[in-house]
């Protein structure tokens, strides 16, 4: 198969993408259910944006790079990795990871910059991520706005779900998260080393998540 790179990003997406992103809420779950109300949705997805989304768009980025260059991809899950004190959220992240991985390895059986991740397991979604990018041709730019929108389209489906409201004041709260941080995307899409990834955490949302992960009520995985 040999789809344009804008029709891979618009796959990439796209929410009926069968890699099992809607299984999870992007952190919004484990918020309401800690107690943030929903009227704070909109600042809670800017602030998320700011922070855990941008960490996962610059490694994303540099996975790109490396998957170009034919590097490894390793020292850049572990720079992810330190860069995301959750183990529930890093838990989450390479579940998303290992249904992209697959869906890639199916689409690009011959790949070379797939077919290095398929040799081991555990890679985060944002280094698969990067790795799809390296292998569909999509630029260091959208992949950021790519990364950053598909973070903030996952948590307003589930809100859907969590506080059921009009579709349309998602699309805004989508719009504006998006919108808040896209004066950072050339810098970030000029990144090549996994040194240079942000690192920007979010202490609140990830204890959040560690609280999430024990319960036994919730709709999502995260």
């Amino acid at each position: 198969m040999h789809p344009s790179a804008h029709t891979v990003a618009m796959l990439l997406a796209d929410a009926r993408l069968p890699s099992g992103g809607y299984a999870y809420s992007s952190g919004l779950e484990p918020a309401l259910q800690g107690g943030m109300p929903p009227r704070a949705v909109g600042e809670y997805l800017r602030a998320r944006a700011r922070t855990t989304t941008m960490v996962d768009a610059a490694t994303a980025v540099v996975a790109r790079a490396a998957g170009i260059g034919g590097e490894e991809y390793a020292p850049i899950e572990r720079a992810w990795a330190a860069r995301t004190p959750s183990r529930a959220a890093r838990t989450s992240s390479r579940e998303l990871g290992r249904g992209l991985l697959r869906l890639a390895a199916t689409l690009w059986p011959e790949s070379a910059p797939i077919d290095r991740l398929t040799r081991s397991a555990g890679w985060s979604r944002p280094v698969v991520l990067g790795a799809v990018a390296a292998r569909a041709g999509i630029d260091a730019e959208t992949l950021v706005r790519l990364a950053i929108y598909d973070d903030m389209a996952c948590a307003v489906a589930a809100l859907l779900k969590l506080e059921p409201g009009d579709p349309i004041d998602g699309v805004r709260l989508v719009i504006e998260a998006c919108a808040s941080v896209d004066t950072f995307t050339p810098q970030l899409a000029a990144l090549t080393s996994a040194e240079a990834i942000p690192a920007a955490s979010a202490p609140q949302s990830e204890a959040w998540a560690e609280a999430h992960a024990v319960t036994n009520r919730r709709l999502f995985r995260a």
